[in-house]
């Protein structure tokens, strides 16, 4: 190991000693930061429900008691298509109109995601909406108007509802632990951050031997801090020379007071 690893290896091991006496300070950081995150996340975020509903594709208009590996996967690829046809203005328009909604074409439209399940051809529409109701309004009209639509547009099989629209009754987002905890792990890494920059920055000696190995100059002599009344004096002499001032022994006194 040359001189300078021994160094870079010496500044290391003093700087994990400045964090661990530090270390107050970075728990504090830590749980200040994780409560503002949990309390922001908890009243500064709406919270979001969800409702979703499922369907059933099929390659053929009616159903037959033989069905193929290659019916299957036709199936399964026409999920695809028929999320676009769900997502289009023809259905979330209708959406709006029957159930009076006031928001926009785009503002439901970015509230409703399909996808299929588990890779079969079941697709399942999610609706994720401020309002609870809402959401399971929404998620059961586009069960009841799609299959029609997506007939009418495609022309060939079929699409047919799965059970009925369902809506959990917690709202799936904010996750206000998850908040807390990354606004935490923020807290952690800034106080650790600011620690090490404060360290990097301080260019002081804090003790003879670091002048030793620093500049390689002998040490001459070192002046003590005096404790006075508990406290550290900023001068040493004080101290000594107001002891004995105005000093009186007891021989002196006894012979005072004979007199």
């Amino acid at each position: 190991m040359n001189k300078e690893d021994r160094v870079i290896e010496l500044d290391l091991l003093q700087l994990v000693r400045v964090l661990w006496e530090k270390g107050i300070y970075i728990v504090i950081a830590t749980v200040v930061f994780g409560l503002l995150g949990f309390m922001g996340s908890k009243l500064l975020k709406t919270p979001i429900y969800q409702a979703s509903a499922k369907m059933i594709v099929n390659t053929q208009a009616k159903d037959t008691q033989n069905v193929s590996s290659d019916r299957l996967n036709s199936a399964k690829n026409l999920v695809d298509t028929y999320a676009i046809i769900i997502r289009d203005r023809d259905v979330i328009n209708r959406v709006i109109e029957e159930l009076a909604l006031t928001e926009s074409y785009g503002q439901i439209a970015s509230c409703v995601s399909v996808k299929a399940v588990n890779n079969t051809q079941i697709m399942q529409v999610i609706v994720q909406h401020p309002n609870r109701a809402t959401a399971f309004a929404i998620a059961e009209k586009i069960q009841e108007i799609a299959p029609n639509v997506i007939m009418e547009t495609v022309g060939v099989g079929s699409v047919k509802a799965v059970g009925q629209a369902y809506s959990g009754s917690a709202p799936v987002s904010p996750n206000n632990k998850k908040d807390a905890v990354l606004m935490a792990l923020v807290g952690f890494v800034l106080a650790c951050g600011v620690i090490v920059v404060l360290f990097l920055l301080d260019n002081t000696y804090k003790s003879d031997l670091e002048i030793q190995s620093d500049l390689n100059v002998p040490v001459l002599g070192v002046i003590p801090k005096v404790e006075c009344c508990g406290k550290y004096s900023k001068y040493g002499y004080r101290y000594g020379y107001g002891y004995g001032y105005g000093h009186t022994s007891k021989a002196e006194k006894k012979a005072k007071e004979g007199k």
